[in-house]
C-alpha cells in the first residue's frame, strides 16, 4: 500500500511540473537525450550482453559520487571478471566521468524514473545479481523491483544530512518499509549510522566503514593527464600567486571576483583559477567576469601559456590536476546555503581550504580539517579576502596547514577495502551466477 500510495505521488508531481519539466528537457542541454532511458528504453547492446554475462549494477547519481565510486568500481571488475560491470547516473556530468574515468565499466545508463512502468521491466530484462548504491539515494519502487528478483542491494558510502535526516523522521513509519528490502547500509560515520537506525533501518544490517572520498582524494592524476594540462596552459605562475575557487554557485562568483579585485590592486602577480560547480554555467560567470573588467581564459579554448587574470575552468576532471599548484583553495557552496562541496581533494594535495559557514553536507569532514588547523572557516567574502591575504603573507604557517591537512586525509583512509570486504561477504566472488 505504501509504494501505490509512493507511486501516485510521484504521479502525479509529474502531472503538475510536466510544463516545467519539458522546458527543461528542451532548454537544458544536460537534460537532453537521455528520456528514453529515464522512461526504461535500455541499448539493445546492454540487453545482449546481459543475456550472456552475470551483472552488477552500480548506481552513482553524479560528479561525485562517481569519482569516489572510481577505484571500487575497478577493484569490483576485478573481483568478478566474469560479470558484466554497469553503473548508473541521473546526470550528464556523471556519465561522462563513467566514460571517460571507468575503462573496466561495460556499460552506463541513466536511471530509469522510479516508476513500476519505467523500472519493472528493466530489472527484469537485465536481472541484476547485484546492486551497490552509492551515498543515501533511496528509490523506493527501484529497491522493490530488485527485492522481488532476490538482489541484494548495498548502500555503501552512505551519509544523511540534518535536514534529511529530520524529514526522513517524520515519516518513519514510511522509511521503515521502503529500507527493509536494502541488505546492507554502510554508512560514513557512526553519527550517519545512528542516524540511518532511527529512520527506520535495521539495526543489525547498519555499519559505519568511512568514507571512501578519502581514499579517492590520494589518488594523484596520472603523467597522461599532467601532460594534457601543460599541453593546456603551459607551466602555472609560482603557488604563492595563484588560487582557486572550486565548485562555487549562483551568487557566489560575483563575491569572489570582488575579492580577487580587492587582493590584486595590492598583489598584481596574483592570478585565479574559477570553476564553477556546473561546467554548463560558464557563459553567465564569463559575464560576471567581463562585468567586472578582468581579463579570462576558458579551459577549453585555452593555449599555452596561459597570461590572462582568471583562468575559467568550463570542464569536468581538471581540479585534481590544478589544486597541488594553489596557495589556497576556496570551495563553494559554503557562503551560501548548499552545504559546501568536498575539501578532501585540495587537502589531500596539501593545500590550505577555505570555506563558508556552510558546510553540512561535509561536516565531520570540515569539522576534522579545523580541528587539525588544516582549513579555516570564513563567515563571508570580507573574511575571505582577509584569510587569503594572511595565507599570501605567511607562506611558513601555509605550509604548515597543508601539511596538515595531508596528514588528515592519510589517517582516515580505508573506508576502500572495508567496502570491498563488505560487498564480498554479501555476494562473494566465487559466485557464478547464471544469468
Amino acid at each position: 500500500m505504501l509504494h501505490r500510495i509512493y507511486t501516485l505521488l510521484l504521479i502525479l508531481a509529474g502531472v503538475i511540473l510536466a510544463p516545467l519539466l519539458f522546458y527543461r528537457y528542451v532548454t537544458t542541454p544536460k537534460y537532453r537525450g537521455t528520456l528514453a532511458q529515464r522512461l526504461g528504453q535500455l541499448h539493445p547492446q546492454l540487453l545482449a550482453d546481459a543475456q550472456q554475462r552475470p551483472l552488477i549494477w552500480l548506481h552513482a547519481v553524479s560528479v561525485g559520487e562517481a569519482m569516489a565510486a572510481r577505484d571500487l568500481t575497478q577493484h569490483m571488475a576485478q573481483c568478478y571478471p566474469d560479470h558484466l560491470l554497469v553503473v548508473s547516473t541521473v546526470t550528464k556530468t556523471g556519465q561522462q566521468v563513467v566514460q571517460e574515468k571507468m575503462p573496466w565499466v561495460a556499460h552506463h545508463l541513466f536511471l530509469p524514473l522510479d516508476l513500476p512502468l519505467c523500472i519493472n521491466g528493466v530489472i527484469r530484462a537485465l536481472k541484476p545479481k547485484l546492486c551497490v548504491v552509492m551515498e543515501t539515494e533511496l528509490w523506493p519502487n527501484f529497491f522493490k523491483a530488485l527485492q522481488q528478483i532476490n538482489c541484494p542491494i548495498v548502500v555503501i558510502n552512505g551519509r544523511l544530512s540534518p535536514g534529511s535526516y529530520r524529514n526522513y523522521r517524520r515519516v518513519r513509519w514510511a522509511m521503515t518499509a521502503f529500507l527493509a528490502p536494502i541488505t546492507h547500509m554502510a554508512m560514513q560515520s557512526s553519527m550517519d549510522a545512528q542516524r540511518m537506525r532511527e529512520i527506520g533501518g535495521d539495526p543489525n544490517r547498519v555499519s559505519a566503514l568511512g568514507n571512501l572520498k578519502y581514499d579517492q582524494a590520494l589518488k594523484p592524476p596520472t603523467a597522461l593527464e599532467q601532460q594534457q594540462l601543460v599541453q593546456k596552459v603551459g607551466a602555472l605562475p609560482p603557488r604563492q600567486w595563484l588560487w582557486m575557487a572550486a565548485s562555487t554557485h549562483p551568487g557566489e562568483e560575483q563575491l569572489v571576483l570582488q575579492v580577487f579585485t580587492n587582493l590584486r590592486q595590492r598583489h598584481p602577480e596574483l592570478r585565479l583559477i574559477l570553476a564553477p560547480r556546473h561546467p554548463e554555467r560558464a557563459e553567465p560567470v564569463a559575464a560576471l567576469i567581463r562585468a567586472q573588467g578582468l581579463s579570462f581564459t576558458r579551459l577549453s579554448q585555452a593555449t599555452p601559456p596561459w597570461q590572462s587574470a582568471i583562468l575559467l575552468v568550463d570542464g569536468i576532471g581538471w581540479l585534481t590536476r590544478l589544486y597541488p599548484h594553489c596557495h589556497g583553495v576556496f570551495m563553494g557552496g559554503s557562503l551560501i546555503p548548499r552545504g559546501g562541496q568536498n575539501m578532501l581533494e585540495p587537502s589531500a594535495c596539501g593545500v590550505p581550504t577555505l570555506f563558508g559557514p556552510h558546510t553540512f553536507n561535509f561536516k565531520h569532514i570540515a569539522q576534522q580539517l579545523e580541528e587539525a588547523h588544516a582549513a579555516l572557516r570564513v563567515a563571508d567574502a570580507q573574511r575571505l579576502e582577509q584569510q587569503l591575504e594572511w595565507l599570501l603573507q605567511n607562506p611558513l604557517h601555509r605550509d604548515q596547514m597543508g601539511h596538515a591537512a595531508r596528514q588528515v586525509v592519510e589517517a582516515n583512509t580505508g573506508a576502500l577495502a572495508r567496502t570491498l570486504t563488505c560487498i564480498q561477504a554479501i555476494y562473494p566472488p566465487a559466485a557464478r551466477a547464471v544469468p
